[in-house]
């Protein structure tokens, strides 16, 4: 029989402490080696504000009652109250049933590792609309399950008992589909409005910037460091940053200038894990939608992680599965400081270190160069009844005194268009005259 692995943590001043346990038919887990999602599992554990005192991993068939062979989980069970664990945190989804059995067996509460992704996004969010799809994707989680949470979850408390609003969620088959009706309707209404928002942002015409990249990667240090580079820069502006997996799961969106005088758009999105479960892809639909909408992406990587290899296959996997590998993209790898020897840069993959600011400047101007890549240079000339044209040109870019001309029919202005804008504009262009 396996063994526990027992960490010497002191976990004294935690409320609930777990056993992490993962059973491995083949060599992987998660598209993970299982040790490699062993760690993710501790980690996501430790995000949720608990601990792991103990692990153990088995490579063995999975048991369709109890998940492990039943005498090794009664030796864990055995092991429980030694060890001051609370509850038993499982690597895989579990059916009703090995929810049901495992707790009549222990007495203790039983996690999964969507229950545990659940737990955290519903403690991060603070949007509306993010809160609403992340209580659906809970109720639908636990709808196919309704039998493994008649015990504990329907009494007790502490992780995965609540929805993001702090309130037990319900446990009854027909309460849960009243409320999966409900939270439909309010979903629609919350949509329909960012729609509403979406449409005024678009017509603003800035460039947007979208930062992905495995969890706990750097994004959001990235990004104060980059809205610092804004003259207009202000404490106010700046992203909250946690060291903790899923920190930022509400997008942060804000307004910043380039060295070319340019406005644009940085958005910060969710960080992501290893194979994210179907029925939580509705809890980032917002943001998913909100990348379909980037001019460009930056993908970032931790450079000094063991775990490099995983975070690319974690991230092209993303990409592809919300269909934005044709966007414009720079991988951006962080904590570069870290490394003995840092890589040459080229215009696609920047090495950078948002904690010592090293190449930070270098990034801003990738992003300037690869935003207006495709811009040309005109000299429009704008009609005076046309004057609002001017504004509006005026209102997404700094216009110099020398860029344009007082003429007798009217504003002579030497430009530099997208593409976007070239074809907004092209009537305007002086050769037309």
């Amino acid at each position: 029989m396996e063994r526990l692995k027992i960490s010497n943590k002191d976990v004294s001043r935690f409320d609930e402490v777990a056993i992490a346990i993962a059973v491995c038919e083949g060599e992987k887990v998660h598209a993970l080696s299982v040790e490699d999602s062993m760690i993710e599992l501790k980690e996501l554990v430790q995000a949720a504000g608990c601990e792991v005192k103990a692990e153990l991993i088995l490579h063995q068939k999975i048991d369709e009652n109890y998940y492990l062979d039943k005498e090794t989980l009664e030796y864990v069970i055995g092991q429980m109250d030694s060890l001051e664990a609370t509850m038993l945190v499982f690597i895989d989804e579990l059916t009703g049933k090995q929810i049901k059995n495992i707790e009549d067996l222990s007495n203790k509460k039983v996690v999964d590792r969507t229950m545990l992704l659940l737990e955290i996004l519903s403690s991060r969010s603070n949007r509306r609309e993010t809160k609403l799809e992340i209580e659906k994707s809970q109720l639908l989680y636990r709808l196919d399950r309704l039998e493994g949470f008649q015990g504990i979850y329907k009494y007790g408390n502490g992780i995965c008992v609540n929805n993001p609003n702090d309130r037990r969620l319900l446990t009854d088959e027909e309460q849960i589909r009243e409320k999966l009706d409900s939270l439909d309707v309010d979903l629609s209404i919350t949509v329909k409005n960012r729609f509403v928002q979406r449409s005024r942002k678009l017509g603003n015409e800035l460039p947007l910037v979208a930062f992905i990249g495995y969890t706990n990667s750097g994004k959001s240090s990235i990004m104060n460091q980059l809205l610092e580079f804004d003259p207009d820069h202000t404490e106010e502006s700046a992203i909250i940053v946690k060291d903790k997996m899923l920190s930022t799961l509400d997008m942060s969106l804000r307004k910043s200038t380039l060295p070319n005088g340019r406005e644009y758009l940085l958005v910060d999105t969710v960080g992501f894990v290893s194979d994210l479960p179907c029925v939580m892809k509705d809890a980032f639909k917002s943001t998913f939608e909100e990348l379909g909408y980037a001019d460009l992406i930056l993908t970032v990587y931790d450079i000094s992680s063991e775990g490099l290899a995983l975070q690319k296959k974690v991230m092209e996997d993303t990409m592809r599965s919300i269909g934005i590998t044709k966007k414009k993209n720079i991988s951006v790898y962080n904590k570069s400081d870290k490394l003995d020897k840092i890589p040459n840069s080229t215009d696609k993959n920047i090495f950078i270190s948002a904690k010592s600011g090293y190449n930070l400047n270098k990034l801003l101007q990738l992003i300037q160069d690869t935003l207006f890549e495709d811009e040309t240079e005109a000299t429009l000339l704008i009609p005076y009844a046309k004057f609002e044209i001017f504004n509006e040109i005026k209102d997404n870019r700094i216009i110099e005194l020398e860029d344009f001309t007082l003429t007798n029919i009217g504003i002579e202005l030497h430009i530099v268009l997208t593409k976007k804008e070239f074809e907004k504009y092209k009537d305007y262009i002086k050769s037309n005259f």
